[in-house]
């Protein structure tokens, strides 16, 4: 199905309200995976750099105990709920966001218009990365055949210490990042795998760090952008793939390039 456009009824993610530019840095490996492919990865949360991925914080902790305290003092509760049964509970709450990470699975772009020097080193390689240049109808259309359930969120990024998750749902932790990300300003997709009392084998899955999800590559891409300091022979290596598979979209070279 194509992406879910957000309603009343549906998770509350922060849905991009206008068309902008979105990159995504891949290493050669990754763009021949999508050139064979035709799919586009997305990695289960359990297995991405950032613990905080798809979890909440102090704050939220701080705020949950204190809820659970105030309805007891309310008499809400049919039975006394003594401080230590609270924060075992609270605990037992996290744990279960923890379980959900490996459900969750997300692919990730980043609301640029340019290149980013510290994008480039972290997400590819400075010498012999690529960058794909698309834009928010690229990506939902490139989707439109998808016969996945797919959410589209841009990541909002918090204090985790400070600041409050929304409470209430499941999903609002994983388009929640702390700030110490926010050099990103990402957006993402997201898409649960069928699952069965919150667990997947991940054993039967031909790739057990994520899944592959069918796009119409041509849609998607607007031009490819060749690593600030890779040789002549990368670009024409580059070129000679994309041929190979059919694609045949501009490649160009960074514009932080020396080389003419």
């Amino acid at each position: 199905m194509p992406i879910i456009k957000p309603t009343a009824n549906t998770a509350p993610v922060f849905y991009p309200q206008t068309d902008y530019t979105i990159v995504k840095y891949l290493d050669l490996t990754k763009y021949i995976s999508l050139l064979q492919r035709q799919a586009l990865f997305f990695c289960r949360l359990d297995k991405l750099e950032d613990h905080f991925e798809g979890t909440t914080g102090r704050a939220n902790t701080d705020v949950m105990i204190k809820w659970y305290k105030h309805m007891r003092d309310k008499k809400f509760f049919q039975v006394d709920m003594p401080d230590e049964e609270i924060t075992e509970t609270v605990k037992q709450g996290i744990e279960f966001q923890k379980k959900l990470k490996s459900i969750n699975c997300v692919n990730c772009w980043n609301k640029k218009d340019d290149e980013s020097v510290a994008l480039w080193k972290i997400y590819s390689d400075f010498s012999k990365g690529i960058m794909i240049r698309s834009s928010i109808s690229r990506l939902v259309n490139s989707l439109e055949n998808s016969t996945e359930e797919i959410h589209l969120s841009e990541v909002r990024y918090l204090d985790y210490d400070k600041e409050v998750i929304p409470p209430g749902n499941t999903v609002a932790p994983i388009f929640h990042k702390q700030t110490a990300y926010s050099y990103e300003d990402e957006v993402r997709l997201i898409h649960e795998v069928s699952q069965s009392g919150w667990i997947h084998d991940w054993s039967k899955e031909e790739i057990q760090e994520g899944i592959f999800i069918n796009i119409n590559i041509s849609e998607l891409i607007d031009e490819i952008i060749i690593s600030p300091f890779s040789p002549k022979w990368f670009l024409k290596l580059v070129e000679d793939l994309s041929q190979k598979y059919g694609f045949n979209k501009p490649i160009k070279k960074s514009k932080l390039s020396l080389i003419e």
